[in-house]
């Protein structure tokens, strides 16, 4: 675990914060690459990419607030982001229609343009996952498996000395599977907005799956019980995904026929 990679002066450059810097230019790169062969305007999706990263800080953090009010007992304390506490799914549900407005806005083809987006975000995702390990943050439950992973940080929020699920890399591996298969998709899709549904489909059931063996109570939970336990916001939220995500494909696939 490294969540400090050096020092500035007094001021700490954290692991989190760099892999997501990275994540976000590995996501540009590859989307404004891609659109150049497209024939997109690249300086549209570059105010997309921008004001959608703002739309899905928001929704990220607001999400992690609303699991866990008991730790943001001020309004100002939400703004705290130094402090940690982002949800991808916060940042999905206001980024994603975020997005596709500011494409419509933009005179862009909306699902062939969220397509495109769709062939770089799971392989940024993953990068993002990265700076999660390095930060202790997101981890399993406790395992006796070979591959169980012990962090001894101070700043470490897991229980240390403790082997647990080193849950952040099989987001990884999923991650990178999906956008292999993702970048397949691309070439093979049959209609508009495939590549989208495809990443959400598959991410929503890997990540239900990965959060069998989450550790980290801070995700949050609701009150629906599954193999006689509490499923978490995520879990609840990846259900939902999938039924619109199927929902779409339907109505998407006819129309193209």
């Amino acid at each position: 675990m490294h969540p400090v990679l050096l020092y500035l002066g007094d001021w700490p450059i954290h692991a989190y914060g760099v892999m997501g810097a990275v994540a976000f230019t590995l996501i540009a790169g590859m989307t404004l690459g891609r659109a150049r062969r497209e024939g997109l305007e690249p300086d549209r999706l570059v105010d997309v990419m921008f004001w959608t990263s703002v739309a899905g800080l928001v929704g990220a953090r607001g999400l992690y607030v609303w699991a866990n009010p008991e730790a943001f007992p001020t309004w100002t304390s939400w703004l705290h982001l130094r402090s940690g506490g982002l949800v991808f799914y916060g940042a999905l549900f206001t980024g994603l229609p975020a997005a596709l407005s500011l494409m419509r806005q933009y005179h862009l083809p909306v699902l062939r343009t969220a397509d495109l987006f769709a062939t770089a975000l799971p392989l940024g995702h993953a990068l993002s996952r990265v700076g999660c390990f390095l930060a202790g943050c997101c981890y399993g439950a406790p395992t006796d498996l070979p591959w169980g992973v012990s962090y001894h940080h101070p700043l470490s929020p897991a229980p240390h000395g403790v082997p647990v699920h080193p849950t952040q890399l099989y987001a990884v591996a999923y991650l990178v599977a999906i956008g292999v298969v993702v970048n397949a998709t691309w070439y093979r899709r049959r209609f508009d907005g495939q590549v989208l549904l495809t990443y959400l489909l598959l991410y929503s059931a890997a990540r239900s799956l990965n959060e069998l063996v989450r550790g980290d109570a801070e995700r949050g939970f609701v009150g629906v019980r599954w193999l006689g336990e509490l499923i978490s916001t995520s879990q609840a939220l990846s259900a939902l995904l999938a039924v619109l995500c199927l929902v779409a494909w339907r109505w998407l696939g006819q129309r193209a026929r």
